[in-house]
């Protein structure tokens, strides 16, 4: 039986330590090592973008030497989805229970291996169980890596960061990828071995700088604030030494300074997770909260991402043009993820989302009723710029609304809701293409900016604060193991 005073003494210890742990990270200096963990994940994220879409972008040669038909087509990006939501929710559990930099390594490693399983496909059947692995690293290490970013980062300079990785991911990935696609399955197609092989180039190339990538996130540390849930004292005042002397990695004879107090040795009883924690009081609001934003933005994005083509072509354009014009509005999201880290240093969550959300709404029924060229072209790029904005600022807002024990679980679970939306917006946005034609779902893009407008004003406030206060103190509310 557990001693009361024994668990109110433990509480006060975490107290204690969560509040010193919290001003530590705020105390030393924002530099080089900070800008490195930022980097690295953003790579990684970079490449995980365009791993996402190119097997969409490759998709016409891969139907094209198989035969396939459009529903085959459709399964490797449902495949990839699946794998991406079953992968973030895996990624949650082992994070919270594990760490958040083992979860990262092993993501990323599965994704990359997954990739050149694609590239050399020897059937069909075989390139979907491949997209499938794919998947599951993808939605992994897309959990992971919010969750690890905002936990090292000073309250200060938290929204900038994860918003930054979101640069790479989001808008710089996507016009990357078709970029890219644009390149080699163009001019480079033929020097790859014609239309049979270059899709194949398309899917593995990427494989090359993750290895490299893999190898450099050694140098990635810990988050601290798991350490100290998990009562790893020792290791988290090692960690935060580390980033005061702007260091990743330890050097010989280095001493850890006890920025959290206690004698040298000193465990805290590990906190135990609870992860349906996050369907329970107050949680449970911010969790309802999240998932109908995420589902909201991220399903608006790949509805209109899906036939944006689609509606280039009825506007007069061959389908080789309507790729490149596809591009160049894709340059509007690169220019949102730069204003989401802007805005996400300088400006309150609800309010980026909620106005965001509302300004969105005029440009997507602009554009529903535009019969120009030229401002389909204008009009697209900034309903991009609004989609990466939003998206970004969500994912920023995230990993602030849970506490440390099952912030992994809670931000995986949101990854998860905006995958499934992302699957059947698709499907919905072709029902109402099929009924009203193009102009239809970009009016349906308004009405989901709508709900997601009202349900902003639900969920708390939390830019300007540090992940305990915006989670409304992880310490000492609910189950310790005091064991």
């Amino acid at each position: 039986m557990t001693n009361p005073a024994s668990s109110k003494e433990s509480r006060e210890l975490r107290d204690r330590a969560g509040q010193e742990l919290a001003s530590s990270l705020d105390r030393i200096p924002f530099r080089r090592a900070h800008v490195l963990v930022v980097v690295l994940v953003a790579v990684g994220t970079l490449i995980n973008a365009i791993e996402e879409y190119n097997v969409g972008l490759a998709a016409p040669l891969i139907a094209s030497e198989w035969s396939l038909s459009h529903v085959q087509v459709g399964l490797l990006t449902t495949l990839t989805f699946a794998g991406m939501a079953i992968g973030s929710l895996i990624a949650g559990v082992t994070a919270d229970r594990y760490g958040r930099r083992v979860t990262y390594t092993y993501n990323f490693a599965l994704y990359t291996v997954g990739a050149l399983l694609a590239a050399f496909s020897p059937s069909f059947g075989w390139l979907l169980a491949a997209r499938f692995i794919v998947g599951i690293g993808l939605g992994g290490e897309t959990n992971t890596a919010l969750t690890l970013v905002a936990e090292l980062m000073p309250t200060r300079f938290r929204g900038a960061a994860v918003a930054t990785v979101n640069v790479a991911g989001g808008g710089l990935g996507i016009f990357a990828s078709s970029a890219l696609a644009v390149v080699m399955l163009g001019p480079l197609e033929s020097a790859l071995g014609g239309p049979e092989v270059a899709w194949r180039w398309l899917l593995g190339v990427l494989a090359i700088p993750a290895l490299l990538v893999f190898v450099y996130r050694r140098f990635l540390p810990e988050s601290p604030r798991y350490l100290l849930v998990a009562g790893r004292v020792d290791d988290a005042n090692k960690v935060l030494t580390r980033l005061a002397a702007n260091r990743l990695r330890a050097v010989r004879g280095m001493e850890a300074t006890r920025y959290i107090g206690g004698a040298e040795g000193t465990r805290l009883p590990r906190q135990r997770v609870r992860l349906a924690e996050v369907f329970e009081g107050r949680l449970a609001r911010n969790t309802l909260v999240i998932w109908v934003v995420s589902a909201m933005t991220f399903g608006a994005q790949v509805a209109v991402t899906v036939f944006m083509p689609t509606l280039l072509v009825s506007r007069g354009l061959d389908v080789s043009t309507a790729l490149v014009y596809t591009m160049l509005i894709n340059v509007g999201g690169l220019l949102g993820a730069l204003l989401a880290t802007a805005f996400g240093y300088w400006f309150r969550r609800r309010v980026v989302l909620g106005y965001g959300a509302l300004v969105a709404v005029v440009v997507a029924v602009a554009l529903a009723g535009s019969s120009s060229l030229v401002m389909v072209l204008v009009l697209g790029g900034l309903l991009q710029l609004m989609f990466i904005l939003l998206n970004t600022t969500a994912f920023i807002w995230a990993p602030e609304l849970y506490p440390t024990r099952v912030r992994a679980f809670g931000t995986g679970a949101m990854v998860t809701v905006f995958l499934l939306a992302a699957s059947i917006a698709p499907l919905v946005a072709g029902a109402v293409a099929d009924a009203t034609g193009a102009g239809g779902v970009f009016v349906t893009v308004g009405v989901m900016y709508v709900i997601m407008a009202a349900a902003v004003w639900f969920g708390p406030e939390t830019q300007g604060l540090s992940l305990e206060e915006a989670s409304e103190g992880w310490i000492g509310d609910t189950d310790l193991d005091d064991h």
